[in-house]
């Protein structure tokens, strides 16, 4: 017994050393491990083919898990890359042979590219088929009751008691905050310039004897301290020459004044080029695009007749995203044209068809000029640079990729109504402008005296 106290005596003291030891083995064999698995992450073999042979799962929404077959590709994630319809897809593991990689976010349905480096060259594999893009999205009513329009006097507070009228022009600035418009003309209260943000709503300016009297178009300046606004005249309603006024962040956009005077002008639409700050605005009685320049007499200088000596268009102006394509909303003429831009030179190219026919109302989705509308209205861009535009007698809301594809986006062709729900089930009721803010399209719903939103994913 006193020897076996001994012994166990001495495993007790002989213990944490072998303990010590053996977690040193264990270090040094990670470490080792950890070593030994960097020498498997290598490039593809540089004098084998690869191949591309297919994907799965074919259909998916944001975050879809992509998984590429083939062989040779290596196993290093820096010598190949995926998009989807040409959005980068996030490769999180390769073995050779097998690829993984996320589906990115509003990628649409398109082909599956995978690109694979080998030394200097890079080559491009394509999908034999597309992958089909599930979106996620969703449309509610934001603001105002349907149906349901304000009084002269607007009725403001939350959300869901405000009433609207006739909202007809929208634009949200970098914070998230909403501008519209209820339509009117003269210098009565029956227009407004209104905003909404944190749940409230805000009425700002009346229509009155100075120069708001008929909103017709928003654009804000790069900084966004400054909200150019088009002033609409007519021969029945407006008693002033403001084609263009403007109002400024620092007074809450309260203090409207006038910009451009230019007497019957009908003037509908206003844009900012994204890079230069350049002003451009419409004449509608005469079919044309000017620019405004301080020092040029009366204040504008002409830049070019879209068609001829046609007139009455009712136009609604967009630069894209890089400045270079003035895109060119003609509601009177049920299409869009557009006309290349050369910021360097300030000059303007020749305006051409872009997408619906002259004169031709209807409702077909196609490539360009075979499309169809019946009055687009003010359009916006989405964060991939495609057209949305309220197809405001169809009901319903429209894109147009820039290569000139178009599609219905929200709505149920030519059936009017109020609905919310997924987008081909929802219903709008003559919609007239829209704007986009992060994932979210909000609609000026003209007919229904509100604000819609279509939440993407």
């Amino acid at each position: 017994m006193e020897n076996f106290k001994l012994n166990s005596g001495k495993v007790k003291a002989v213990l944490p050393i072998y303990m010590v030891l053996f977690s040193f083995f264990v270090i040094c064999c990670d470490n080792n491990e950890i070593k030994s698995n960097s020498e498997f992450f290598y490039p593809p073999k540089a004098d084998v083919e690869s191949t591309f042979e297919t994907f799965y799962p074919d259909s998916g929404g944001l975050g879809t898990k992509l998984i590429i077959k083939g062989s040779n590709f290596g196993t290093d994630t820096n010598y190949v890359r995926v998009t989807v319809n040409q959005l980068k897809a996030k490769v999180v593991r390769v073995n050779d042979n097998i690829l993984y990689a996320v589906v990115p976010a509003r990628a649409d349905t398109g082909y599956v590219r995978l690109y694979i480096r080998k030394g200097e060259e890079e080559v491009e594999y394509t999908s034999d088929r597309e992958f089909k893009y599930m979106f996620k999205s969703n449309v509610s009513t934001l603001i105002g009751t349907p149906g349901k329009q304000a009084a002269d006097e607007r009725l403001d507070g939350a959300y869901t008691v405000a009433l609207l009228r006739r909202p007809w022009q929208i634009i949200t600035d970098k914070d998230g905050t909403i501008y519209w418009s209820d339509e009117g003309r003269g210098q009565s209260k029956n227009g407004a310039l209104r905003k909404a943000s944190n749940g409230e709503v805000e009425t700002l300016v009346y229509n009155s004897s100075g120069p708001y009297q008929s909103c017709n178009g928003f654009a804000f300046n790069s900084t966004q301290d400054t909200l150019f606004m088009a002033n609409r005249w007519n021969s029945a309603d407006v008693r002033n020459d403001v084609s263009v006024m403007y109002s400024t962040r620092e007074a809450n956009f309260v203090n409207v004044k006038a910009l451009i005077n230019f007497p019957k002008s009908s003037t509908a639409s206003v844009a900012i080029h994204p890079k230069t700050g350049e002003l451009f605005f419409d004449h509608n009685d005469e079919g044309a695009v000017y620019k405004y320049n301080k020092n040029a007499p009366n204040g504008y200088e002409k830049m070019f007749n879209v068609r001829g000596s046609y007139n009455a268009m009712d136009m609604r102006l967009l630069f894209n995203k890089e400045g270079d394509i003035l895109y060119l909303v003609l509601r009177g003429k049920h299409c869009i044209y557009k006309v290349s831009y050369d910021a360097a030179t300030h000059t303007f190219g020749t305006p051409e068809p872009f997408a619906g026919e002259w004169s031709t109302s209807g409702y077909e989705n196609g490539e360009g000029l075979a499309a169809r509308f019946n009055s687009p209205s003010s359009p916006c861009l989405d964060p991939e640079g495609n057209l949305l535009i309220p197809d405001k007698f169809n009901h319903c809301i429209r894109k147009i990729t820039p290569k000139g594809t178009v599609s219905l986006y929200a709505g149920k062709p030519r059936e009017s109504g109020h609905a919310d729900g997924l987008p081909d089930k929802a219903k709008f009721f003559e919609p007239e402008a829209l704007t986009f803010h992060r994932n979210t399209l909000y609609v000026a719903d003209r007919g229904n005296h509100c604000i819609r939103k279509v939440v993407i994913e």
